[in-house]
């Protein structure tokens, strides 16, 4: 229809187009040649043109009203059709809507049908996950005893593969139980349901395992019987262990009724012995059936005097939570006392009841030990009393005796050395030389004598006496001894080293003389070397703290450590160094006075080192 429109209007056009070129090329041209007069050719003219428009309307009406006719006429029949169609799409509308209805019917069933097709697929996936999860060997038979049913756990438990047993009988347990098997499946038959039935199954490899079997019967859609579902428990760990338990139990109660005390539990809220070890016969008499019969047996031997506490202590035991141990007197069937020993604790048994647990020990001899033991310690105290009492005396004896030796000794040395400084000084030069070498050791025997008369009494001195204990300096002793040796010597050249700081808690006047012996000591036997080294100073490396005083001298053999602190040991001669012995001595006293611990390590031309601790 378009295209026909379209062509219509090309028609009326082109000849519209035709007639008016025609008119316009030879209208003029035509009058021109007819008419000369100019008015008349301009009237001729306008006529011409409203004459044109009047043709061309006329033609074009014509030509407009007869396409029309036939436009009017296509329309009509397009109405016509137009109709029809609207019907026939109604139609199929109506016809779509059903399709769709339909459709969405069909697609709700068929996502209905698919959920519930998944949700199956899916428990049936999930019970079969659980079936082969399960640690419990799970068997289905069908009603002949054919294996429908064999999960992972049953592989293990029993060493065949599923493919292996699927559709072939089973048989529940070995032959030798064969009776209980078919126990089992007639009860399945008759809908009962087992539980925990023992017995023995053989694997694939002929080896036995205890199984505790349950059972429970299967039905089909219609409820009939279609065979029996059985769990498998393999128990073989469970009978050994009852059977290492009865074995346990039975050298338990050997090795109890060997103990040679009594062992014993009691219950706490009945305070009634719930077990007695036979040993309760052979120490008091009374039979283990006795104490367990009789509440009141136990109590009643207990000695009189030592029951009530005894009955208390147990009773307190429970109340605490904690073990105790108690010692007292029992009085056995045949009348003799017997001395126990009782040690138990507080317990909890597997249902919650407190109960006390314990041992009972004769240790009768023992104290009849402790007695004897007792009058052997008073008899000993007795004599130490005696044996200090004449030790005291002995020592205001010897305080006495070295006074008195002291002052009588020195008297007459001081004679000798006066004496002897006169003849020195008065008549030294009319001696020949044996008599001045004669007097030169008379004087030097007089003095050394002296000194040792000195070292002697202060060693008596620092053994006795009670000890003050002060914050002492050790440093600053150190050091005013060091000041004394140098102006003594002044012609000796020593590099003393004193670390500052070191300071006990000790008494000050016997550190005095302990410091001065060793530091005297280091003095004397670094005489010779003319790059001499004093230390003095503390290690803390050795787990404590220790003083020690080092020096660079003559040293000595390692093997003579232990021995250098007795009185009177000398490891040089008087000739090279001088000296009474006492000195070291006399410091490992003040150390021990002290509480304290000295000794020494030394190496021959490589000087000595001498440690003390204190008990601060």
């Amino acid at each position: 229809m378009a295209g026909s429109n379209q062509n219509i209007a090309l028609r009326i056009t082109a000849i519209y187009a035709l007639v008016g070129v025609l008119w316009i090329l030879f209208s003029d041209w035509l009058l021109c040649l007819a008419v000369e007069d100019p008015r008349v050719l301009t009237r001729l003219q306008m006529g011409k043109g409203w004459a044109y428009v009047a043709a061309t309307a006329a033609l074009l009406y014509w030509l407009v009203h007869r396409d029309t006719a036939q436009i009017r006429r296509s329309e009509e029949d397009l109405l016509v059709r137009n109709e029809e169609l609207t019907v026939v799409e109604e139609e199929l509308r109506q016809q779509n809507e059903e399709f769709i209805v339909a459709e969405e019917e069909l697609r709700q069933q068929l996502t209905e049908n698919y959920e519930s097709r998944k949700k199956l697929f899916e428990a049936n996936e999930a019970m079969t996950a659980i079936l082969q999860a399960s640690p419990v060997a799970i068997v289905a038979l069908d009603r002949e005893d054919r294996v429908v049913v064999w999960n992972r756990a049953a592989e293990r438990l029993f060493g065949w593969l599923e493919e292996e047993v699927r559709e072939t009988p089973f048989s529940l347990l070995h032959p030798d139980d064969a009776k209980d098997g078919k126990r089992v499946c007639a009860s399945a038959c008759r809908e009962a349901v087992l539980h925990d039935i023992e017995g023995v199954r053989m694997r694939k490899n002929g080896e036995l395992v205890s199984v505790s079997i349950s059972t429970a019967p299967l039905h089909d859609p219609a409820g009939l019987n279609a065979g029996m579902i059985a769990m498998f428990t393999d128990i073989t760990d469970r009978k050994s262990a009852a059977e290492n338990l009865r074995e346990s139990n039975e050298k338990y109660a050997e090795l109890v009724n060997a103990v040679s005390g009594i062992v014993w539990e009691l219950d706490v809220e009945s305070f009634r012995f719930t077990f007695v070890s036979q040993r309760s016969e052979d120490i008091l008499g009374y039979p283990a059936e006795a104490w367990l019969a009789d509440p009141g047996c136990w109590e009643r031997s207990i000695h009189p005097d030592d029951r009530p506490w005894v009955l208390a202590a147990c009773r307190a035991t429970h109340g605490e939570g904690s073990g105790r141990e108690l010692e007292y007197r029992s009085l056995a069937a045949d009348g003799r006392i017997v001395w126990l020993r009782n040690s138990f604790m507080v317990v909890e048994d597997a249902n919650g009841r407190v109960k006390l647990r314990g041992v009972m020990t004769d240790v009768s001899r023992r104290k009849k030990a402790e007695e004897d033991l007792s009058m052997l310690n008073a008899e000993l105290e007795q004599r130490v009393a005696q044996r200090t009492s004449e030790l005291e005396e002995l020592n205001r004896e010897l305080e006495a005796f070295s006074y008195t030796a002291s002052h009588d000794l020195r008297a007459p040395l001081r004679h000798i050395e006066g004496f002897s400084k006169a003849l020195m000084e008065d008549y030294y030069d009319t001696f020949d030389g044996a008599g001045r070498q004669h007097l030169d050791r008379l004087c030097s025997a007089a003095r050394k004598m002296g000194q040792l008369i000195d070292d002697l009494l202060r060693l008596a001195m620092v053994s006795k006496g009670e000890i003050i204990r002060r914050p002492t300096d050790l440093s600053m002793i150190a050091r005013g001894i060091v000041q004394d040796l140098m102006v003594s010597q002044p012609e000796r050249t020593v590099a003393f080293r004193i670390t500052d700081g070191i300071k006990v808690n000790g008494d000050s006047r016997l550190l005095q003389v302990a410091m001065e012996n060793l530091l005297v000591n280091a003095w004397k036997y670094t005489e010779k070397r003319k790059d001499a080294i004093i230390e003095f100073g503390v290690d803390e490396d050795r787990g404590q703290t220790v003083c020690f005083v080092r020096d660079n001298g003559i040293g000595f053999a390692n093997e003579h450590a232990n021995n250098i602190f007795k009185p009177f040991l000398r490891l040089h001669r008087t000739e090279e160094y001088e000296g009474s012995g006492v000195g070291l001595a006399t410091v490992r006293r003040i150390v021990e006075r002290h509480g304290g611990h000295v000794w020494a390590e030394g190496r021959e031309g490589h000087g000595a080192v001498f440690f003390f601790t204190l008990d601060n």
